[in-house]
């Protein structure tokens, strides 16, 4: 392509070097091993410099690390999100339990004194008390123990009625 080196613009069109004349307005620098370091001050040549496409080993690590940080913050949100999925079934379950028990309170009626202690699939435990509340009421309380830890209490309202209107359907 060049057949020689000019030492700048001048020299390069008047020698006959057209191509390193216009090579070098361009701003595309030719050098050859006479012409040893030059600096673009001292009427030399300018650096080498080239119109590269692609990217540099930094960039590519630096969007590397932008993008396993990006895949760690999602990483940790889809932990999160499973964590509290499964904490939700098993409070969902606590609260099946609770009321399975109240349902059963409701069904022996005014008289029921609650029940002792009992384990449940699952790990979970269950107990229903029941305790005078106001004259006329008892207070029936389920509390049913998660397999880790925590616990859910359901209370309910009964109504006390004498033992001669259990049968009775009122007017």
């Amino acid at each position: 392509m060049a057949r020689g080196v000019a030492a700048d613009n001048r020299t390069a069109s008047r020698g006959g070097d057209h191509n390193v004349a216009r090579l070098h307005a361009a701003g595309i620098a030719v050098a050859s091993a006479a012409l040893g370091a030059r600096t673009p001050g001292d009427g030399g040549l300018a650096t080498v410099t080239r119109n590269e496409r692609g990217f540099t080993l930094l960039e590519v690590m630096v969007a590397l690390v932008v993008l396993s940080l990006v895949a760690l913050g999602y990483l940790q949100l889809f932990h999160g999100s499973h964590r509290l999925v499964g904490d939700a079934r098993e409070w969902s379950q606590a609260v099946e339990y609770a009321e399975d028990a109240i349902e059963r309170a409701k069904l022996s009626g005014p008289g029921f004194t609650g029940t002792p202690a009992e384990s449940l699939p699952g790990g979970f435990r269950r107990e229903v008390t029941s305790r005078p509340w106001q004259p006329g009421l008892t207070l029936v309380t389920v509390t049913v123990f998660l397999p880790g830890s925590g616990r859910f209490d359901l209370d309910w309202l009964a109504q006390d009625q004498p033992a001669e209107q259990r049968g009775r359907v009122s007017p």
